[in-house]
C-alpha cells in the first residue's frame, strides 16, 4: 500500500453527439464536443498540480485522449459497470488496492486547484468518505482512504445527473463517514457556458 494519493479522472470518449448533450441544443453537437475537449483540457491542467499520481479512466477506447494520457505519465483505464455508481465504485476500489487516499474528479469544474485537492486528502485523515459538493446537488470530487466501503452496489438507487445525487449517495453511508466540501459549480447547461465565459475560465469562440 502507497502513502501516495491518487487522483482518478474520469472522462468520455471524444465522439460528437455523445458528450455534453444538454449543451447540444444551444451549440450543436461539434460546438458541445469542443466545450467538452476545453473542460477536459483544463482538468488536465489541474490534474498536474495534483500531489500524487494521476490515472485517467474513459468510459469508450479513445486513442488521442490515452496518448494524452501518456504524454504526461498517467496511466489510463477503461471503467466497468452498469451505471456511474459501479463505474465510480469500481475505480476507487481498484485504487484503494494501492492507494491509502483516492480523489475521483470528472471533467465539468473548471474550479479544481491545488488548494481544494488538499482540502479533500486533508478531510480524508478524519473521514472515510468525502464530497466535493456543486452547487447544483451533485457533487465534483468524491475521495476515499477505505477500501472496505467500496462494493459495486454501494451506490445503487442512487439518482445521478440531477439535484439529489449528492444526497443521495451521502445516505449510501452512516452519516459519520462521510464529509463535505464547500459547493463550487460545474458546467452543464448552456448558462453554465455563460457564467464560464464570462469570468474567464473558458473562451468565448467556437471554432468551426
Amino acid at each position: 500500500m502507497s502513502d501516495t494519493p491518487l487522483l482518478i479522472i474520469f472522462a468520455r470518449a471524444l465522439h460528437a453527439g455523445q458528450v455534453k448533450t444538454r449543451l447540444i441544443p444551444a451549440f450543436g453537437a461539434d460546438g458541445a464536443l469542443q466545450i467538452y475537449q476545453q473542460l477536459l483540457w483544463r482538468t488536465f491542467a489541474a490534474a498536474q498540480t495534483f500531489p500524487g499520481d494521476v490515472q485517467l479512466w474513459l468510459d469508450k477506447p479513445d486513442a488521442q485522449l490515452s496518448q494524452e494520457a501518456t504524454s504526461r505519465g498517467w496511466s489510463c483505464f477503461l471503467q466497468h459497470g452498469e451505471d456511474l455508481g459501479e463505474r465510480m465504485a469500481g475505480a476507487l476500489s481498484r485504487g484503494l488496492s494501492h492507494s491509502s487516499r483516492v480523489l475521483l474528479v470528472g471533467s465539468d469544474c473548471l474550479l479544481l486547484d491545488p488548494p481544494y485537492f488538499e482540502q479533500a486528502l486533508a478531510t480524508l485523515e478524519h473521514s472515510p468518505v468525502v464530497f466535493g459538493a456543486s452547487e447544483d446537488g451533485g457533487y465534483v470530487l468524491l475521495g476515499s482512504g477505505q477500501a472496505s466501503l467500496w462494493s459495486t452496489q454501494r451506490f445503487r438507487g442512487v439518482r445521478f445527473g440531477g439535484p439529489h445525487a449528492l444526497q443521495d449517495s451521502r445516505a449510501c453511508f452512516a452519516p459519520e463517514e462521510t464529509a463535505v466540501l464547500s459547493p463550487l459549480w460545474d458546467v452543464d447547461e448552456p448558462e453554465d457556458v455563460a457564467r464560464a465565459r464570462s469570468s474567464g475560465l473558458l473562451p468565448s469562440v467556437i471554432f468551426s
